[in-house]
């Protein structure tokens, strides 16, 4: 294999598994039987119009016939059944004698509603027949794929163990527990086969060249990963906590808390003679406890009451939370091989990478580089609209340089109940200004025709006419697309994020070279591009290294090692995985000043760029230090913006937005904001939820696969023509008044890599990660522009 561009990340299971739930038939059968309810009904109200008009006033019909007749008229016009026997009979004497036609509608009308009958008959059996099929269907697609064997062994040992339990008791898959189990795994099949973010064995990883060419995945690998926040220790290494000051006598620090180790607690102990002298032997980085009683005790080295008595010294800081213990770091990588079913070990992470046969269709470089710059244009735009209130981090900044610590103690010291602010969901808020550019695009955006399948594009000329900022293009950029497949005037991908370099495939790019046996090409560059920004910017960037709160996000921590300096924690091994030849810049050292509108960050007389390669932000007090470092850091990357997706909520009073598209790339997917009261009412049954469904979906002209979920919560993948979309969709309305829902592009049966480990034609979601290098350009802002730049500092 040639040296990959790109990273694909693929959906573990093939969508087959998760659409074997869907009954297109079915559902096809029940919009004909609504339809033709429709029919029956529509004929029923002409019908009585007609008996009203023309049989009811004639003085030849008798009072029991006229009595018959309306009684016929009112079934007739609700929709309601014929009343049956002598009363049909006398309305239909009647009807033959004064006005024939009206009795041949009522025959008819009789017949349809016979065969509407049995025809309702026929579906409420196969409607029973389908939901005894789909009942255990989860279980045994998962257990017939050897990656969903895999992912329940792995990631689901519990569940299993449950539901083999109850079936061996005799439950029924219509029971209740049983049923919650299968919307569990139903839920596991959804993230198995439509998501493509990678875990574990539900999602992969893939490194791949760049061409024309259809795409297969063969053969597994797996890279095991220790958690950094539950490993055992390493061979008696000491390390300080990361973040700590002096104050008033006491050493303060923060360590995981002991009742809910989610968070984090304040630790206050006395700053002794001994505790200065631990801290000294401990500033350069971990060292073995043994190397460091030696170096404590001195000409005492040998004294075994000294030595025990210092052990327990270090063993009582270790207990407090003023020290800990270096974590293991050991990985485990895999041969290749079919999917293998093992167990987890403890706590620990897998990523499952897949080697793929063809190349990736990647779209043409410079139209992923224009969208990229609509949404950041489209990004400074809902800034300038609604600027953020200053930062509370602006007050504690001045000329005079002060540590970091001492910064984020006078931070909490005003704010002792502070907590990390909750990011927004990516989409479009609504405007708030009237007169901002904001408010002109989408004035704009309204005034464009809504049509079904249509779109609309953000053109660079829109912008300028709103006011948006043009984009420097002054760092790479990491974006990931959902290719499409091609055709005339088609898209060529949907643009699902755009981020600085550097995130989105730090945790892979040690797995990658360990299973692939080189370095991905991305990640040499990036390093080769960062060094080029030392050289000419002068100073030395700094990697921050902020120890996970707690088992879940410490998946997050892992990055190649592409800065020299690192600060935070001081133990850099299971954040890197290697040996580091760097040096650790403890955060006491780095100081932070302002000149003008800059912020600096130096340490020992030299300039600092703090860089953060991770995901996930921190916990308090860690947030409050990462924020601070970054104002420091590479401008462009503070004014780069975030991605923003989903415009329909912009637009409080629209029902459905198309696509948006920014040149070959869709940015913004269709999407139809749903009412709680267009579904169906909680107590409704299967039947008619299934019926309400299908009303739902023919008049909003929605597509059978959709992504739903509440205004800015998480949306879970739909299949419309399937009995389990019933359940999710209760699942996702819970609380809420409306969803949203958001089509699934590419569809299902456009999926563009072929799964070699399952049956033959299967499919895959895809990603593909496509890293954009720095042009060198830099676009001017048009003549006129209104909207404010992004800030560069607090």
């Amino acid at each position: 294999m040639g040296e990959p561009v790109v990273l694909l990340r693929l959906a573990g299971l093939p969508v087959r598994l998760w659409l074997a739930g869907g009954c297109p038939e079915l559902f096809a059968a029940l919009a004909g039987a609504d339809a033709a309810a429709d029919a029956h009904r529509e004929h029923g109200r002409a019908l009585a119009a007609r008996l009203g008009d023309r049989v009811v006033p004639r003085p030849e019909v008798t009072d029991a016939e006229r009595q018959a007749v309306l009684e016929v008229r009112r079934a007739a016009h609700g929709g309601r059944p014929l009343p049956g026997g002598d009363v049909l009979a006398l309305a239909r004497r009647a009807a033959a004698r004064v006005d024939p036609p009206c009795a041949i509608g009522l025959d008819r009308l009789a017949v349809h509603a016979r065969a509407r009958q049995e025809a309702d008959r026929r579906l409420r059996d196969d409607l029973a027949a389908e939901r005894r099929r789909v009942a255990g269907l989860p279980w045994r697609l998962l257990r017939s794929s050897p990656v969903g064997s895999a992912a329940l062994v792995h990631d689901a040992a519990d569940l299993v163990a449950d539901v083999e339990r109850r079936l061996a008791a005799g439950e029924s898959w219509e029971g209740k527990r049983l049923r919650q189990r299968a919307d569990h795994l139903w839920r596991l099949i959804a993230r198995g086969a439509v998501k493509t973010t990678p875990r574990s064995w539900f999602g992969h990883v893939a490194p791949a060249p760049t061409g024309v060419g259809p795409l297969t995945a063969g053969a597994f690998a797996a890279h095991e990963v220790p958690n950094v926040h539950t490993a055992g220790s390493r061979a008696g290494e000491l390390a300080l906590t990361g973040l700590h000051w002096s104050e008033g006598g006491f050493l303060v620090t923060w360590a995981p808390h002991e009742r809910e180790p989610g968070r984090l607690r304040e630790v206050r102990v006395r700053d002794t003679p001994a505790l200065r002298a631990v801290r000294r032997a401990l500033a350069g980085g971990p060292r073995p406890g043994d190397e460091v009683a030696t170096a404590l005790l001195g000409a005492r080295a040998d004294d075994p009451n000294g030595r025990a008595a210092l052990t327990a010294f270090l063993d009582h800081l270790v207990g407090l939370g003023v020290l800990r213990r270096g974590r293991d770091a050991v990985e485990r990588a895999s041969t290749w091989g079919p999917a293998r079913a093992e167990p987890r070990a403890g706590d620990d992470f897998l990523d499952v990478h897949r080697r793929v046969t063809g190349a990736a269709p990647v779209p043409d470089e410079e139209g992923v580089r224009a969208a990229v710059g609509v949404l950041r244009r489209l990004d400074a735009l809902v800034k300038a609209d609604a600027p953020a209130p200053p930062s509370p981090l602006h007050d504690l900044l001045d000329e005079r340089p002060t540590p970091v610590p001492d910064l984020v103690r006078r931070f909490l010291a005003d704010r002792p109940d502070h907590r990390p602010t909750t990011a927004d969901g990516g989409a479009w808020p609504v405007a708030r200004d009237p007169a901002s550019g904001y408010s002109a695009l989408l004035r704009r955006l309204a005034d464009r025709p809504d049509e079904p399948g249509g779109a609309v594009e953000l053109t660079d000329d829109l912008l300028d006419a709103v006011g948006a900022p043009r984009p420097s293009r002054d760092w790479p950029v990491d974006c990931l697309l959902r290719p499409l497949p091609p055709g005339p005037g088609a898209p060529a991908a949907v643009l699902d994020t755009a981020v600085p370099a550097g995130t989105l495939d730090a945790r892979f790019a040690r797995g990658l070279r360990l299973v692939h046996g080189v370095e991905p090409g991305p990640v040499t560059a990036y390093r080769e591009f960062l060094r080029e920004f030392e050289r000419s910017r002068g100073g030395r960037l700094v990697e921050v290294l902020i120890p996970p709160h707690n088992a879940r996000s410490a998946n997050t921590v892992r990055r190649p090692a592409c800065t020299d300096l690192w600060t935070g924690d001081p133990d850099h091994r299971p954040y890197f995985g290697e040996e580091h030849p760097g040096r650790h810049v403890p955060l006491d050292a780095i100081t932070l000043r302002r000149e003008g509108r800059t912020v600096i960050a130096e340490a020992g007389g030299e300039r600092l760029w703090p860089v953060h390669h991770a995901t996930r932000m921190p916990f308090p007090p860690w947030d409050v230090a990462l924020s601070l470092l970054l104002v420091a850091g590479p401008p462009e990357v503070r004014r780069f913006g975030r991605h923003r997706a989903g415009a329909l909520a912009a637009f409080p009073g629209r029902r459905h937005l198309p696509r948006l598209t920014a040149g070959s790339l869709v940015v913004s997917r269709a999407q139809w904001r749903v009412r709680r009261d267009e579904l169906w009412s909680p107590d409704a049954g299967v039947e008619e939820r299934f019926r309400a469904l299908g009303r739902l979906a023919r008049t909003r002209s929605l597509p059978r696969w959709v992504f739903a979920g509440p205004p800015g919560g998480r949306a879970m993948p739909v299949d419309l023509a399937g009995l389990p979309a019933l359940r999710v969709l209760d699942r996702v309305l819970a609380g809420h008044d409306e969803l949203f829902f958001t089509e699934m592009l590419p569809t299902p049966a456009d999926f563009p890599v072929e799964d070699g480990a399952h049956t033959a034609g299967d499919r895959l979601a895809c990603q593909l990660l496509l890293r954009l290098p720095v042009t060198g350009e830099t676009d001017s802002s048009p003549s006129g522009v209104g909207a404010a730049p992004v800030a560069e500092a607090v």
